[in-house]
């Protein structure tokens, strides 16, 4: 096989790794309502997809071409999904029901540094307490122990928020002394 044909399906693979690794994010900004950034993003989404699928369909005879396109879609589909995870903060409201624990499990959740929000509701099976805290993605599983550790039937929820303004995060307390 030539290096010419190589270095094309090179080029080819790496356009559309990058350009589905920017569709994610992309994504992820519509949602968030960051207008600005999405359309610089979609701009350049788009110039990509153009040049990639223009290579593509100049001889679709070419199935080493085919195959780094689609391989650079899948892998860009992935990388995108781990740069998201990794460098983009998401809060999530993780709430926790219980007939019983509600109390202990806000006390449970405020000692492991978190805030939580005590309120009171009427159920199916009667009165319950509910315990919300807002925490960062990488929280949720920390915050969720700590409810299960005080009541392993509590019913938890975890809903995505587009945003937070004030409140009282993890990240923000400074160590005693």
């Amino acid at each position: 096989m030539a290096f010419d044909v190589i270095l094309a399906a090179v080029g080819i693979f790496v356009l559309r790794v990058f350009g589905n690794m920017i569709t994610t994010i992309r994504l992820i900004v519509i949602v968030r309502g960051q207008k600005l950034s999405a359309t610089i993003l979609g701009f350049l989404e788009a110039l990509i997809f153009a040049v990639a699928l223009g290579s593509v369909v100049t001889n679709l005879d070419n199935i080493v071409n085919l195959m780094a396109y689609s391989s650079g879609y899948a892998v860009g589909g992935y990388l995108g999904m781990v740069i998201e995870n990794r460098l983009i903060q998401r809060f999530i409201s993780v709430q926790a029901l219980s007939m019983r624990y509600a109390h202990d499990i806000a006390v449970a959740i405020r000692k492991a540094g978190y805030g939580a929000t005590e309120s009171w509701g009427e159920g199916a099976e009667g009165h319950h307490g509910v315990v919300t805290a807002v925490v960062g993605h990488h929280q949720v599983s920390e915050i969720i122990q700590v409810v299960e550790s005080v009541d392993p039937k509590a019913f938890v929820t975890m809903s995505e928020l587009r945003g937070t303004a004030h409140g009282h995060f993890r990240r923000l307390l400074r160590p005693e002394r």
